[in-house]
């Protein structure tokens, strides 16, 4: 593997560390200003996305509102790739989050793609089966004022 290429794997597990460690402020270091995050499959099943997060303070806001309801942020059996450019990383893995306020276990299948320039995250793309959380049977509401702020 180039230089190229690890250094984006690097930032790509630093980023995850953080967002599993619920450290938004070691999430926001490795953000670029006009950093996006898509969630493209909607809980409607409309080929909109579900949420769209423009810019860094869009985006800290729906971090910010993931370290605040779960407790546990866990994403296991990673399987990193690089592509061929290094422009993107991507990310599969399985899900293991906790909110005990809620008192439930949400568990998920993830594909992320993680969209890097100069030597930060532009852009990143969150692919969960959104069945799995509505079953969930919770609301959303932290998520959808972050989405709806701007």
């Amino acid at each position: 593997m180039s230089n190229i290429h690890e250094d984006a794997l690097s930032l790509a597990q630093a980023f995850f560390a953080a967002f599993e460690g619920r450290d938004p402020e070691g999430v926001a270091a490795l953000l670029a200003p006009e950093a996006n995050i898509t969630i493209p499959l909607s809980i409607e099943g409309t080929p909109e996305p579900w949420y769209v997060f423009d810019g860094k303070e869009h985006v800290m806001g729906y971090i910010r509102s993931v370290a605040a309801k779960f407790d546990r942020v866990a994403f296991l059996d990673k399987v990193y790739t690089v592509s061929q450019d290094a422009r993107s990383v991507f990310l599969q893995a399985n899900g293991d989050i906790l909110s005990t306020a809620e008192k439930l276990v949400y568990r998920n299948v993830y594909i992320f793609k993680v969209d890097i320039d100069d030597g930060k995250i532009v852009k990143l793309w969150e692919y969960a089966n959104p069945v799995a959380y509505a079953n969930l049977g919770i609301k959303d509401s932290e998520a959808e004022a972050a989405a709806q702020a701007h």
